[in-house]
């Protein structure tokens, strides 16, 4: 039986971008995790670390600071 995703074998990685939002949104759900991915340049990282940090304050302040995170991610695009 043919599998489904079979042209995965052949790649390594897949290159792509994606809004910072979005991307907290995925980590916030926890759907996508920080061993996950990695950056590929020092704004994109810097982005990164600001996110988790924020996510972090977030458990710990509540979810104020969330929405607060979130307006700040979309301010940087």
């Amino acid at each position: 039986m043919k599998r489904l995703f079979s042209f995965l074998d052949k790649a390594d990685c897949v290159n792509l971008a994606i809004a910072p939002d979005v991307l907290a949104a995925l980590v916030e759900k926890g759907q996508l995790h920080a061993t996950d991915f990695r950056c590929l340049d020092l704004g994109s990282k810097q982005i990164v670390w600001k996110m988790f940090l924020g996510l972090a304050a977030a458990k710990l302040g509540g979810r104020q600071r969330l929405t607060e995170l979130s307006l700040n991610l979309r301010n940087q695009r």
